[in-house]
């Protein structure tokens, strides 16, 4: 059996006309983030919506199995930018021939009242889980069964961080132990590839940008050999393994940054895994040489 996976992260599309409405756009981190957009960040993303058009180009020429997207669709949780976006990522995720799965990032979760706003314009049938009853309270592990040999599953690193510095993220622990169970389940742990997707870098535990908890989850995930694991928030392209074993990581970067935009596109014949990187060439997305 062949399969075709797409991975992409980080589109952080523009805000819409309207977005900045009191109170929300007042909270402290907002108005501190939104002059740093202002100024300088937003220019990086102007064309977010451009490159999500040329996503979906690229899909309908190349069509993939499945697709699995690691957050940062917005910039500051606000409800207008969920309104307008729901629809343009709902599009995206459709165009998988047979289904996709998505995590939040720290962007959509910008502050508490985003959580609920989440739940209710980002609730796609690629948010809903194969193994509902594997969930914790928070939704999360989430599990997309791809054939007989691959499994994808996806748990929810991002949370609301009250100071404007501070973008680090952590996995609950409930959900990791939810996480451990699931990987011990002999109906996935059997299987030839078990790709684990979350928005924050699997081994970067900086207090400030990386995962609070991260050795706690490397911990969990020692000793496996079946696993791909993916994730974004670096904006930085990149494949590397984890220290002392054959466990591969796949960092999406951006699929909007000005001049660093890509995926990953994952072709699986039995054993066989070769990744590509998408790239944006020619304004049009294409696969590097």
């Amino acid at each position: 059996m062949s399969l075709r996976i797409l991975h992409f992260s980080d589109v952080h599309l523009p805000v819409p006309p309207g977005a900045y409405r009191p109170p929300d756009i007042l909270h402290p981190k907002r108005l501190l983030a939104a002059l740093n957009y202002a100024l300088r960040r937003g220019s990086k993303y102007a064309d977010a919506l451009q490159k999500l058009n040329g996503l979906n180009d690229f899909l309908r020429r190349e069509p993939v199995d499945y697709i699995l997207y690691t957050g940062d669709t917005l910039n500051f949780g606000l409800q207008r930018e969920y309104t307008v976006a729901a629809p343009r990522l709902a599009e995206t995720l459709a165009l998988a021939r047979q289904g996709a799965l998505t995590v939040p990032g720290n962007h959509d979760l910008y502050t508490r009242a985003s959580l609920a706003l989440y739940h209710k314009y980002f609730s796609f049938p690629a948010a809903h889980s194969d193994l509902p009853e594997a969930a914790t309270p928070t939704g999360y592990p989430r599990v997309r069964w791809m054939g007989e040999e691959v499994v994808a599953i996806a748990f929810n690193s991002a949370r609301p961080n009250f100071n404007f510095w501070n973008s680090s993220g952590r996995v609950p622990a409930r959900e990791l132990d939810a996480l451990g169970q699931l990987l011990n389940r002999p109906e996935i742990a059997t299987r030839r590839h078990i790709f684990l997707m979350t928005h924050y870098p699997f081994d970067e535990a900086g207090r400030l940008h990386g995962l609070r908890n991260a050795r706690a989850l490397l911990r969990l995930l020692a000793g496996r050999e079946n696993l791909v694991l993916l994730h974004g928030h670096n904006h930085r392209p990149s494949t590397y393994f984890l220290p002392e074993s054959s466990t591969p990581i796949y960092c999406a970067g951006s699929l909007s940054k000005v001049n660093a935009e890509a995926f990953w596109l994952f072709e699986l014949f039995g054993d066989t895994l070769n990744a590509r990187r998408g790239t944006w060439r020619n304004a049009r997305f294409c696969l590097a040489d």
